[in-house]
């Protein structure tokens, strides 16, 4: 084989190469711009669940302060009785957000326990 030859083989070998790294960066560049889109997507789910999530817990919050607020009108001529400001969360708990809803009628059915309780007391002329 003489010089040229070689000299045209280890250039088109060279070409070759080049054109196949060329084509990989090719196709890792689509795939990371496909993975960028399904990240960008998932991203704005996740931010409109966390806007959801923050919506929710500040509704609950307002109700548990009416109902907090409720009770205290109503237990207001109950002079012996010591009302504390409401409880605050404790930050260190691990909280299960899928029990919200629970605790949230939990939270409905004790206002109401109370309330009812003080209205049989004026019945009975207790209150």
């Amino acid at each position: 084989m003489s010089e040229a030859a070689g000299e045209y083989d280890a250039a088109h070998e060279y070409k070759n190469v080049i054109g196949e790294l060329t084509a990989a960066a090719d196709a890792l560049r689509a795939r990371d711009r496909e993975r960028a889109e399904a990240l960008e997507s998932r991203l704005g789910e996740l931010d409109t669940a966390m806007l959801r999530a923050v919506d929710r817990a500040a509704r609950s919050r307002r109700a548990v302060g009416m109902h907090w607020e409720s009770v205290l009108d109503a237990l207001g001529y109950e002079e012996w009785m010591t009302l504390k400001p409401p409880p605050r969360a404790d930050p260190e708990a691990d909280a299960d957000p899928d029990t919200l809803d629970d605790l949230d009628m939990a939270s409905d059915r004790a206002a109401v326990a109370v309330l009812d309780a003080v209205e049989r007391r004026s019945w009975f002329g207790l209150g």
